[in-house]
């Protein structure tokens, strides 16, 4: 049949017009929920940043900058559920369509169907490689430290009202009276000293605290007042009365940032080079071991924290080599039966996946259960249970492997009910 007929390709790489139709399938839903998923978790975050820069003063390009830095994490949280629910669902259109019914009957079995997700499944993993080994770490150290910037400086953490503050190089501040969260002020007198001599007193009604949307540099928003300078060799007297005047405020950090040195914060590479440092302790080593960078050094984590992150991570990436031998099965179904039941099941089956890798993921951290028991052992039942699955249909395509054993169990309990009367009706 010419349906399944390959183009001219590698002989170690053929795409025939069944893999691209398949593809084609399982993209539009994998991309819609990607995108979906990145809406969602993006606008919930936006609102809960924007409430908190708002009274910080942040512009709205930082919250920008706070959200690209975000992309990665949730991008990594929704691409498994994505590729999940693009497989079930072209699976679920090709049996409901009778596309399957076609293909089986010119000699296309579930094994041959399974390959072009296996390659969708393996370009979703490298994607994820690159993720969670690299990006994730770096733009989760990013935020933070951007949210240091923006919520920490010497201004947020000294200025008081009634009390002179000096922590902004030159600048003299006395400010009566504060609101919202120390960003409008009432009764504003600000001195400058210039390096010439030359003074400058400035006071104002009313004022407030924004950034730069560029530099995130505070800048003084005074209304309604008087700017007077006085030069130090002429003594003669400028005076000033201004509507609106911003004065921009030399403020430095409270202090600096740290340095990236959480087990979240580090990729692929300084992991290995961290687990390797630990094992070397005491020991010298020079040069430090590989990947290590030459300056390397080991650093401090609570409890089994380095040897847990490294394995959470594995076992992540590894769940997705399931996924295919699990979203298949589950997404068959007929024109008759609910085509729900096994999308369902399988969201709940990895909700709760994810559940048990937390919690195994938490007793590693604390070494009260060994990595390869809480992470690696739910993962092993996870891929047995989707071969079992796709043994399943694969020996009858047909039948969805949860209507089955819904069907088993109503005709168990179907069986038990009539057992139960007929003994009474012996009685």
């Amino acid at each position: 049949m010419s349906l399944a007929r390959p183009l001219p390709r590698a002989p170690w790489f053929r795409i025939s017009r069944i893999d691209r139709y398949i593809l084609e399938r399982a993209l539009v839903p994998l991309s819609a929920s990607i995108g979906i998923a990145l809406v969602a978790l993006l606008l919930e975050r936006m609102v809960r940043l924007m409430e908190l820069l708002v009274s910080q003063g942040g512009p709205i390009l930082l919250v920008l900058k706070l959200l690209a830095n975000l992309v990665p994490h949730y991008l990594g949280v929704a691409l498994p559920l994505a590729l999940f629910l693009g497989i079930t669902l072209s699976a679920t259109r090709l049996s409901v369509d009778s596309e399957l019914d076609a293909l089986q009957s010119a000699g296309v079995g579930l094994t041959r169907l399974l390959q072009p997700m296996l390659w969708l499944t393996a370009a979703v993993t490298a994607v994820m490689v690159l993720l969670v080994g690299w990006l994730q770490p770096l733009t989760r150290y990013e935020f933070r430290a951007l949210m240091w910037a923006a919520t920490n400086s010497a201004w947020d953490l000294a200025v008081e009202k009634g009390a002179f503050f000096n922590g902004i190089g030159a600048y003299t501040v006395l400010i009566e009276d504060m609101g919202d969260n120390g960003r409008t002020f009432k009764g504003v007198f600000v001195q400058q000293r210039k390096s010439d001599g030359t003074a400058v007193l400035m006071t104002a009604e009313t004022g407030e605290a924004a950034r730069l949307p560029n530099s995130g540099q505070i800048v003084l928003k005074l209304y309604n007042g008087r700017r007077v300078e006085s030069q130090r060799e002429s003594d003669k007297l400028t005076v000033l009365s201004f509507e609106r005047f911003d004065l921009p405020m030399e403020v430095a950090s409270a202090d600096p940032f740290r340095d990236r040195s959480g087990e979240r914060e580090l990729t692929f590479p300084e992991l290995i080079c961290q687990i390797r440092l630990q094992s070397t302790s005491g020991k010298a080593a020079s040069p430090p071991p590989w990947p290590c960078a030459p300056d390397a050094r080991p650093l401090e984590f609570k409890g089994n924290r380095l040897q847990s992150e490294t394995h959470a991570r594995l076992v992540r990436l590894a769940s997705l080599l399931f996924l295919p031998f699990m979203s298949l099965p589950l997404g068959l179904s007929s024109r008759r039966s609910q085509k729900a039941i096994g999308l369902v099941t399988g969201v709940v089956l990895l909700a709760l996946f994810n559940y048990v890798v937390q919690f195994g993921e938490k007793g590693a951290d604390y070494g009260k259960i060994s990595p390869w028991v809480g992470l690696w052992l739910p993962l092993a039942a996870m891929f047995a249970l989707s071969l079992f699955l796709f043994w399943l249909v694969k020996e009858r395509p047909r039948d969805n492997p949860v209507e089955t054993m819904f069907e088993a169990i109503e005709r168990g309990r179907s069986n038990i009910v009539a057992a139960i009367r007929r003994i009474f009706a012996r009685a």
